[in-house]
């Protein structure tokens, strides 16, 4: 699983600059400027550690890719070359640890990644043994399973360039261009 994740990221920062940056195509053919900042990754010992303060065995995908970064920041939008945040912030162990302390989240899950405005990806630790698609979305106020695991999540958020792809499926000809209609 190592080399899936590591292919995903290692095509992603083959296209940002050396100040971290590029250009992407948004939806409806707007281009934006968007910043990617990833963090040293997490030794054995130290992923070995949390896994022992939570009681819970992570992943190996979602370990691989705290090996490789224990942390990041995936297509941060760009106004003028001022980062005003927003994209993929995949949270690095401390950050989890924190976030588990507080009651906003059910017991059975593990935040790794805050995006859009209050809404969380989510392991599942009930799942993580027996189910592969183990990823959930929490949104203002419901859960979703996703049916992905997160290196599958993290290749098509690269892919998708920051887009809510988990959304797509929903979007047909008539609803698409009915729910943005304001946009043009």
């Amino acid at each position: 699983m190592a080399v899936f994740i590591e292919k995903t990221l290692n095509g992603l920062k083959e296209l940002i600059d050396d100040k971290g940056r590029l250009k992407i195509l948004r939806s409806r053919g707007n281009l934006a400027e968007v910043e990617c900042t990833f963090s040293k990754g997490a030794t054995d010992q130290e992923i070995a550690l949390f896994e022992k303060k939570i009681n819970v065995s992570l992943p190996n995908d979602y370990k691989a890719f705290l090996k490789l970064h224990n942390g990041a920041r995936i297509f941060e939008s760009l106004i003028n070359g001022e980062n005003v945040g927003g994209g993929l912030h995949i949270l690095n162990l401390e950050e989890i640890e924190r976030y588990m302390q507080n009651d906003f989240l059910e017991p059975q899950f593990i935040p790794i990644a805050h995006l859009l405005d209050g809404c969380y990806l989510l392991i599942d630790k009930t799942k993580i043994s027996t189910d592969p698609n183990y990823l959930w979305f929490h949104g203002l106020i419901e859960y979703e399973p996703m049916q992905l695991n997160f290196e599958i999540f993290l290749d098509r958020y690269i892919l998708s360039q920051g887009s809510n792809f988990w959304d797509w499926g929903i979007y047909t000809a008539e609803n698409y261009y009915r729910t943005h209609r304001s946009e043009d």
